[in-house]
């Protein structure tokens, strides 16, 4: 199992952080998504996977769910 910890810009309510989970959680074998939630700056995501998940996977996810950037 892999855990990967990014910051997220473009989130600004609970649910923009619905939409980030939901997007990742696509993601074949991602069995966890957590964002803590921070409306003034960048927001943390973590994600436990059974691969090491890519910088453009997490992106390409990200923007099927709306304007977020992986940071």
């Amino acid at each position: 199992m892999s855990r990967v910890t990014f910051s997220v810009d473009g989130l600004h309510c609970q649910g923009c952080v619905g939409t980030v989970e939901k997007a990742i959680s696509a993601i074949p074998d991602v069995h966890r998504v957590s964002v803590d939630l921070d409306i003034e700056g960048l927001s943390t995501v973590t994600v436990d996977a059974d691969h090491k998940l890519r910088a453009d996977e997490i992106q390409r996810a990200l923007r099927s769910g709306g304007n977020f950037t992986l940071v």
